[in-house]
């Protein structure tokens, strides 16, 4: 999202809170006059807003308060930048994701970016691969891969989403080919057997759960990933992680699996497996979670959290989901 298109949200969601001053105001019609920019994103945000949900919106603006504001944000939420088109599908899915928020809504259910990938799943679903020479992948919920394999290497091109790689070894008498998964980011080529890759929003996590991975970044820096560990690639480099508190490959398993983690990191793991829109504020976000939650029933790891921690979960429906710290007034 583009910082006009950021500061337009934020400027929504402050005059619809019933709370803005004349000062609020004020600074807002100054905000809009500074830049065309700024005209044109407002006028993006007010189009979204109108096209497809406004049931929705009547019924979020009725509750007030800071719920109302998450479930505005939500509501303009950025539709994700697609993925790389083949063919016919190029054009038409661009324009079909960047028309309103009513395709973001369908997105959610059907990942329409990634319709032209070799393998993809949907909402809720894993899938189990076996390639042309052995190796195995796992798809995680809402992931996507294409398959190029060639006479110097096999390559797998992570389109969104995660996979495990259970790599197979080399026929004998056939000459030897790198696997290798390329990301957004960079590329990790197996040395070993086992590893987990997922591509997040501008960066790619690389865990290895048997043996070591090479690993590559786009600007050329180079690390081996050992067992057990795990690293991210970004447009800076590689930097390695402490894994003593986590289990980022625990959903091949069909669990989260967390130990002294925030709960905004539960929540983005559970994302895949929901349809709708989850929102969570960032008081939410920040409490620490302990525990293994099944995949399978995203609905019942709300309540377990509900049920468990200081937090509200409130539903609009299947589209819209808002977690928010407990009022302890209530």
């Amino acid at each position: 999202m583009d910082a006009a298109t950021d500061q337009a949200i934020d400027w929504l969601v402050r005059l619809d809170s019933g709370h803005a001053s004349d000062d609020d105001r004020r600074a807002f019609a100054h905000w809009l006059r500074q830049s065309p920019g700024h005209a044109q994103a407002w006028a993006m945000v007010q189009q979204r807003l109108s096209a497809g949900v406004e049931p929705a919106l009547v019924q979020l603006r009725r509750q007030g308060g800071g719920t109302a504001s998450l479930g505005l944000q939500a509501l303009v939420a950025p539709i994700p930048k697609a993925a790389r088109r083949r063919g016919l599908l190029r054009g038409g899915l661009a324009a079909l994701l960047a028309s309103t928020a009513t395709a973001w809504l369908v997105h959610r259910q059907t990942p329409l970016t990634t319709l032209a990938a070799d393998l993809r799943t949907g909402t809720g679903q894993r899938s189990h691969h076996r390639l042309p020479d052995g190796s195995e992948i796992e798809l995680d919920a809402r992931s996507a891969a294409d398959i190029a394999y060639s006479d110097t290497r096999r390559l797998v091109r992570l389109r969104e989403g995660a996979l495990l790689a259970q790599v197979a070894a080399s026929a004998p008498g056939q000459p030897l080919r790198p696997f290798v998964v390329q990301s957004a980011q960079g590329t990790a080529q197996a040395l070993g057997t086992r590893f987990m890759v997922r591509q997040a929003e501008g960066s790619t996590l690389v865990h290895v759960l048997e043996h070591s991975v090479l690993l590559t970044s786009l600007n050329g820096r180079q690390h081996r990933l050992q067992e057990g560990r795990s690293a991210w690639i970004d447009a800076d480099g590689i930097r390695t992680q402490d894994t003593a508190h986590l289990a980022p490959a625990a959903w091949a398993d069909g669990v989260i699996d967390v130990r002294d983690q925030p709960l905004g990191e539960v929540i983005d793991a559970l994302r895949p497996y929901q349809a709708g829109i989850i929102r969570i504020s960032p008081e939410a976000a920040r409490l620490r979670i302990f525990g293994v939650f099944q995949l399978a029933r995203p609905d019942q790891v709300l309540q377990d959290l509900v049920d468990t921690h200081p937090v509200s979960v409130r539903r609009w429906g299947d589209w819209l989901t808002v977690i928010d710290v407990r009022d302890r007034s209530a």
